[in-house]
């Protein structure tokens, strides 16, 4: 058979156990069924159409069997109870969330842990909406008796399996069973500001790599600048040779060697790296060819002295005797 059994989660300031996961989601422990206690339906509700109402008794032994409470174990969980039992067919249209395995005893109460993961079914906790209804099938054992406390059944429930847990409007068994944490509403502020700062977080990311990929030339662009650099680099070596290595050099510390080569290190050093380039470009210009010398007949000695040339020992020798004997006759020298 087919029951309902609807448990109250407490009014918004009583939500307790609520733990909001950084996605949005909320984690609550609730109370979702009483034992030991006698609870009313509709004779139409248990096939006793012929009863106004039947009082059936929720035995202890049975709610805490250790089958049925297993069986509340990874159920989904609904708002409002679906049409008919949940199966795979139907699942995806009426799960907002499951309940964990972590299913115990709670004094004369079954306490469930509850992943909610739609918004919508946070929203209606949020707003008030704190009863639980468990969907569940059981046996009815038809012998009459009377509750510990004197209250007297109809009817006592066996072989209990879940079947789902409904959020619903109104509850059938007072504010008992409830979910409870009074700062609910602040952590869930606190969950979802961490959302939409995550949110940010990853904008603000997407924009910078966005950014960074713009920065990155395209492969003409590549060819582009290593061109410039061959040329730089050769422009630079009919100044410093070929022996010139540019390796880990700017462009502007290679026009820099260049024009220190040039024009020396401390002009060079005082220059800035507009006047640097702009000296490079006059000294690395191959139409600026150096004007041609007047004879120099000194200078041409001197960069070019042969093997049998005077020391200057011996060329001061040489003229002491050439003056020494210059007043005497060609012939008698």
């Amino acid at each position: 058979m087919h029951l309902f059994d609807r448990f109250s989660l407490g009014p918004a300031a009583e939500i307790a156990g609520a733990r909001p996961l950084g996605n949005g989601a909320l984690v609550v422990q609730a109370r979702a069924a009483r034992a030991g206690n006698v609870q009313v339906y509709r004779g139409d509700e248990v096939a006793r159409p012929d009863l106004a109402q039947v009082r059936i008794y929720r035995d202890p032994d049975e709610i805490f069997r250790e089958e049925s409470l297993r069986s509340f174990g990874h159920k989904p969980v609904t708002l409002d109870h679906p049409p008919g039992a949940v199966t795979p067919r139907t699942w995806r249209g009426v799960a907002r969330g499951h309940v964990g395995d972590e299913v115990v005893r709670d004094g004369a109460f079954v306490r469930i842990p509850m992943l909610l993961a739609d918004s919508a079914a946070i929203a209606a906790v949020q707003a008030g909406r704190r009863e639980v209804s468990v969907g569940y099938t059981c046996d009815l054992d038809w012998t009459p008796g009377t509750a510990p406390d004197g209250e007297p059944y109809d009817a006592r429930q066996t072989r209990i399996v879940v079947d789902h847990v409904a959020i619903v409007a109104q509850g059938r068994a007072g504010p008992e069973c409830r979910i409870g944490d009074a700062d609910l509403t602040r952590r869930l502020a606190a969950a979802e500001a961490r959302a939409d700062a995550a949110e940010t977080a990853l904008a603000e990311r997407d924009g910078e790599v966005a950014a960074l990929r713009a920065r990155v030339p395209d492969t003409a662009a590549l060819d582009a600048l290593a061109a410039e650099r061959g040329a730089l680099i050769a422009d630079a070596r009919r100044i410093l040779g070929d022996a010139f290595d540019p390796a880990g050099l700017d462009p502007e510390a290679i026009r820099r060697a260049a024009v220190a080569r040039t024009l020396g290190e401390a002009e060079a050093a005082a220059m800035s790296a507009a006047a640097i380039e702009g000296a490079f470009r006059v000294a690395a210009d191959p139409r600026r060819a150096a004007p041609p010398h007047a004879p120099d007949p000194l200078r041409d000695a001197l960069r070019h002295r042969t093997a049998d040339a005077r020391t200057p020992e011996a060329a001061h020798a040489a003229m002491v005797e050439t003056l020494r004997n210059a007043w005497k006759p060609a012939g008698a020298r």
